[in-house]
């Protein structure tokens, strides 16, 4: 795999650490032309841990990879951990079903908590993440019973993730998430440690008195799923072998290769428009987003989105993420065919709370397509 170095220019000083939207463009093509060709679609499945590159929160899957520089609160832990103390809220509980790959008997629970720390919620923020598949159970075959009918077994995918991050300006925030991850079937099985982190940074791109417009230009850079190999181990490795010239069985142990973990790097920017043409009126916002995606075990994918909001109440979003040969059955790699779309409902009980429902699509052949159903409860103001 090619191996790169990605710098990131950020000129501090007193004036609140301000990139310029020279410094921002600079980085992410010098980044983009240096991770361009670092893809490995010839290594297509050879990673281990490929619940990893799963994303099954349902609002920031609608936006796809193009969110890593916007998604904020627990949702952010998946994305770009940065996004974790930029949450609205003092706490914040979010809970998100999965159906993957509709058919396939494939389901992914995903529950997490956000706190922010400190009595003004200046210490940073801490996040907890569980993520766990439920996949229907198989049946049990073996040479003597090759139609089953002796049992069933199941497959066990679960990572936990801790995460911490912090905001050193209005305008950046970094973080780091350590998860544990764990795959296997009841006698063989293997578990491991990942490391994932990320920085965003947001600004207003044109200043003006007067002006509403706050913040509309975000992007965030993050590194996913970095850590030690995973091996697998377990009982169901082991047979008995009659020795060669003996009278006697010996079990035997099935040494496995070690598998890496299918780390990926993602460049993500977003820009706001307001649509209103009343001066003093806000209500109607069109986010454009761009996002980059170096995968060390698969092509490299690249991300265009749009979301329309209203009032932060209604959000419609959709996009398309291409990656090398998706346009044809026979050089496609993955089953997904690029198109994703997603709608969100923000109600404010009050002025501190608030309840969200979130859903996603993303288009599939075979089966149909991947549906996330979310909801997220906010408790208690952090502006």
């Amino acid at each position: 795999m090619a191996s790169c170095m990605l710098l990131i220019w950020i000129p501090i000083n007193t004036k609140a650490m301000k990139l310029t939207l020279k410094h921002i463009t600079l980085s992410a093509l010098s980044a983009i032309s240096a991770f361009s060709f670092a893809g490995n679609p010839e290594r297509q499945g050879q990673a281990g841990a490929a619940q990893l590159t799963i994303n099954g929160w349902a609002r920031s899957s609608g936006l796809g990879y193009a969110a890593g520089g916007l998604i904020t609160g627990a949702e952010a832990m998946y994305m770009n951990v940065a996004g974790l103390d930029r949450m609205k809220n003092r706490t914040e509980l979010v809970f998100a079903r999965t159906e993957w790959l509709m058919g396939s008997g494939i389901g992914i629970n995903n529950l997490g908590l956000a706190i922010k720390l400190g009595e003004d919620g200046d210490a940073g923020s801490l996040g907890v993440q569980v993520m766990q598949f439920g996949i229907d159970p198989i049946e049990i075959t073996t040479v003597e019973n090759p139609h089953g009918g002796i049992g069933t077994y199941r497959v066990n995918m679960t990572n936990i993730g801790v995460s911490y991050s912090k905001s050193f300006s209005n305008s950046i925030s970094a973080g780091l998430t350590a998860r544990l991850v764990s795959e296997g079937i009841p006698d063989v099985s293997a578990s491991g440690m990942a490391l994932d982190a990320g920085v965003q940074y947001t600004t207003t791109l044109i200043p003006k008195v007067g002006s509403m417009k706050r913040n509309d230009f975000k992007f965030g850079v993050s590194v996913r799923n970095i850590g030690p190999d995973l091996r697998f181990d377990g009982d169901g490795l082991s047979y008995k072998a009659l020795i060669q010239n003996g009278d006697y069985d010996k079990t035997m142990q099935v040494k496995t290769d070690v598998v890496k973990l299918p780390a990926m790097l993602n460049i993500a920017a977003s820009y706001d428009l307001r649509l209103d043409k009343v001066k003093g009126v806000y209500d109607n916002r069109l986010t454009v987003g761009f996002g980059f995606t170096n995968h060390s075990f698969s092509a490299n994918q690249t991300t265009v989105s749009a979301e329309y909001a209203y009032k932060d109440m209604i959000s419609v979003r959709a996009g398309y993420c291409y990656q090398e040969g998706i346009f044809s059955e026979d050089t496609r790699t993955s089953a997904f065919t690029g198109p994703f779309a997603g709608l969100s409902y923000d109600w404010n009980v009050d002025d501190d709370n608030v309840v969200s429902l979130d859903y996603s699509y993303r288009a599939t052949n075979p089966f149909s397509g991947v549906h996330s159903f979310g909801i997220r409860i906010g408790l208690g103001s952090a502006e």
